[in-house]
């Protein structure tokens, strides 16, 4: 008995609707290899939902099972020409691997002969087939650009929704999302929050991104903060258009939103423990001293900030209860501080390690963005990839639209990411000249410095920090000099 092996593949739903699905080709080659005598023995199935590379992938695995079995097979299956190759490039690919083995190509529904005219004609055939899917992605490509023209988004944007009027097209608020966008609007232009407490204040207020994902994640945000859809704008390719449809948000919002990303999106930090973060050790027992932040609500209505430190393992058994407040460590390190020789030699120092830190976090945030602009052009890439796929029914507008969700989420973190290198690179220069004019007056400027400046100072100054039974000892580097007469430990 003659042995076969075949290969089926769905390029869209519509081609399954129409009597190609992959139980009807395999139906039809194992009877064609039952009317040729044989049997088939090794059946490929790749389904419309499959992605170009797991196409590929199964078209090696196809190639190489040809090429290892071919003295026991007597032919190569396909129910038409356009089902074994959907480019001109595939079908260069099957005529070789069956010149090179001798194990022939058959097509029952275009039955030809292994004659010149039979193989011209399959030949057209894959022409044919190839024409079609260019002249497709024409065809998509050309609506879509009417589409934008007539002032319609391309696919689905969260908040609004397509329906059918009298047979047109239009885009109207959707009654269950639009809600939830002007909220996310209000909150975040008008209220104290970055895009974490954002997501909290949602989670907190019961409003839900989808059933199946709940919670609103950052990148959804900056990307929904960020969409000009909802100023009554459409995008393509990179260029924003007027739309025919009612805006969602007003545009004096949107702007203030733009605001704040731009200037005051980070002034609401969480409370900033000083002297927590591996600064300090315990002397007891080695561990990490950590903080507590305290709020103390005074007879008059009015609240105070505590922040007290003490060793991570404080409630151990044996452990002795010993924490300082914040206010007690800067008495003990302003007389420390007082100690110091600040001569010439010793704050110029201090400028080029100063200098030489800002250089260093500067540099590496020009590496990561280096990384971050790649990455986010890899993604650029795969979305055209998905759109060509799309365009050539390779997989569902449903699985489209996940997809293509999926990655500008992850473009939208990206570029959150890119804002925020962008805003540490000010930072990190601006930190450099507070710890420089810090350096210059501790003992005047300490108290009321800016947390990173404080810290970038005593990580320069202080080789280790310990806490000892309510004492800091302090261990400075060689480089820092003692006033004459005073007794310190320096390494």
């Amino acid at each position: 008995m003659k042995q076969f092996v075949a290969w089926a593949r769905v390029s869209s739903q519509r081609q399954k609707n129409e009597g190609f699905s992959l139980d009807d080709q395999e139906s039809r080659l194992r009877e064609f290899a039952r009317r040729l005598g044989g049997s088939v023995v090794k059946l490929f199935k790749l389904a419309e939902t499959a992605s170009k590379r797991e196409e590929r992938q199964s078209f090696r695995e196809f190639t190489a099972y040809v090429k290892q079995n071919h003295r026991r097979l007597a032919g190569m299956l396909f129910v038409k020409v356009d089902r074994a190759a959907r480019n001109l490039r595939d079908w260069a690919d099957l005529e070789a691997l069956s010149e090179t083995t001798g194990v022939p190509l058959f097509f029952p529904d275009q039955p030809t002969g292994e004659t010149p005219a039979g193989r011209m004609q399959r030949r057209m055939s894959a022409v044919f087939a190839s024409y079609q899917t260019d002249q497709q992605a024409t065809d998509i490509r050309a609506g879509q650009r009417r589409r934008i023209e007539s002032g319609l988004p391309l696919g689905r944007q969260y908040g609004l929704r397509l329906v059918r009027v009298n047979g047109r097209s239009i885009v109207e608020h959707d009654p269950i999302q639009a809600p939830k966008v002007r909220r996310i609007f209000e909150l975040f232009a008008y209220g104290p929050h970055t895009l974490q407490t954002l997501a909290d204040t949602l989670a907190r207020q019961g409003i839900i991104y989808t059933d199946r994902q709940p919670r609103f994640t950052k990148s959804t945000l900056h990307r929904i903060l960020h969409n000009k859809i909802y100023v009554g704008k459409v995008q393509y390719q990179g260029v924003w258009y007027d739309g025919s449809f009612e805006p969602l948000i007003d545009l004096a919002t949107f702007e203030r939103v733009r605001e704040r990303f731009g200037t005051d999106f980070k002034v609401y930090h969480q409370p900033q423990l000083t002297f927590a973060g591996g600064l300090i050790t315990c002397a007891h027992c080695g561990r990490v001293v950590t903080g507590e932040h305290k709020i103390k609500k005074s007879p008059d209505g009015t609240t105070r900030d505590y922040y007290y430190y003490r060793c991570s393992g404080y409630a151990t058994e044996g452990h002795p209860k010993h924490r300082l407040s914040e206010h007690q460590i800067d008495e003990q390190l302003l007389a420390f501080f007082a100690t110091i020789k600040l001569d010439a030699e010793t704050q110029a120092w201090f400028v080029e390690v100063i200098k030489a830190r800002a250089k260093s976090g500067q540099a590496d945030n020009k590496q990561r963005r280096i990384d971050l602009l790649r990455q986010h052009d890899q993604l650029t890439a795969k979305m055209q990839s998905v759109l060509d796929l799309r365009i050539e029914g390779e997989i569902t507008q449903e699985e489209f639209a996940a997809k293509r969700a999926q990655m500008q989420d992850r473009q939208s973190a990206i570029r959150l990411q890119l804002e925020c290198l962008d805003r540490d690179n000010d930072e990190v220069a601006d930190l450099a000249i507070k710890a420089f004019e810090l350096s210059q007056s501790l003992a005047e400027k300490w108290v009321v410095a800016d947390y990173n400046a404080k810290r970038t100072i005593l990580s320069i100054m202080l080789e280790t920090v310990r806490l000892n039974f309510g004492n800091l000892e302090f261990t400075p580097r060689k480089t820092i000099q003692f006033a004459a007469g005073t007794k310190a430990s320096s390494r």
